[in-house]
């Protein structure tokens, strides 16, 4: 590609639109990463900010991504996080001209405290349950078999929102709810999935399971479940987020953390001795 004094000139102020255009939206606009949009604040850009946080100390935009709008037609936006094409790199000039140059910016959407609320809820690392049961090796017919998982530390973070308020997201895994693999299930304090015999998470089974050639040839397979070689037990952890701005707790909703273990169930039959 042969550059022209004219193409040259078009170059340099497309950069110095880039520059402005990052530290514009530096100041008044985040990226959210799991939607891929622009969010801003209500100011629509506006450097008239109540916000006395330094720009410096965010991170600069210097990243642009190729996107599509909401009609599936292409656009591009400026992200602080890596992975785009960065417009530092002098070597990725003639690719960043050609995206500004034939393609509009990604629409603009403001972004309400609860939005970045979810945003952060949905970012967090949620522990999904790590379930031991008890007896370990199978479980007994007639008799309680105890679900145990270590509990879930809460978490916190505090997010710096455009109009300079402080708002802080909080999750727990308060509930367990366990599909025991045989048509029931339950839900649980999550605190109470300890270990025989202080548990409270237990489960009585009716029927073993059995594999194929036992459930067709043994004299006791018709006390086999009629399809199942182990039962496919369900733990969740149901994570409740919730947010505040300098007042009480607000609800935001719960997201679901999973963990299957299969379970063979056997029984004990009495014998008469003479």
């Amino acid at each position: 590609m042969r550059w022209t004094a004219p193409t040259v000139i078009l170059t340099l102020a497309l950069v110095s639109s880039w520059w402005v255009a990052a530290g514009s939206y530096a100041d008044d606009c985040r990226i959210d990463p799991i939607e891929g949009a622009l969010h801003c604040s209500a100011s629509g850009g506006s450097t008239n900010r109540s916000d006395t946080t330094p720009p410096r100390e965010r991170p600069p935009m210097r990243y642009i991504y190729e996107a599509t709008d909401a009609t599936g037609a292409p656009c591009y936006y400026w992200s602080p996080t890596p992975g785009g094409l960065d417009v530092w790199d002098p070597g990725n000039d003639p690719a960043v001209a050609a995206i500004v140059l034939t393609t509009p910016v990604c629409p603009v959407i403001v972004e309400t405290p609860e939005d970045t609320a979810w945003r952060i809820f949905r970012s967090f690392a949620l522990a999904l349950p790590d379930p031991s049961l008890e007896p370990a090796a199978a479980g007994i017919t007639g008799l309680p078999t105890y679900l145990a998982t270590p509990g879930a530390p809460d978490i916190t973070h505090v997010e710096l929102l455009p109009d300079g308020r402080s708002m802080e997201v909080w999750a727990a895994a308060r509930t367990l709810v366990v599909d025991w693999g045989d048509g029931t299930n339950g839900s649980f304090d999550a605190a109470s999935a300890l270990t025989y015999p202080s548990g409270a998470v237990t489960h009585a089974y009716a029927t073993k399971t059995c594999n194929p050639t036992y459930r067709s040839e043994h004299p006791y397979g018709g006390n086999c479940h009629p399809t199942l070689e182990a039962y496919p037990i369900t733990a969740t952890f149901v994570w409740e987020g919730r947010y505040r701005i300098g007042g009480g707790w607000i609800y935001l909703g719960t997201l679901d953390r999973t963990a299957t273990v299969l379970y063979d169930v056997d029984e004990v039959q009495g014998v008469l001795l003479r």
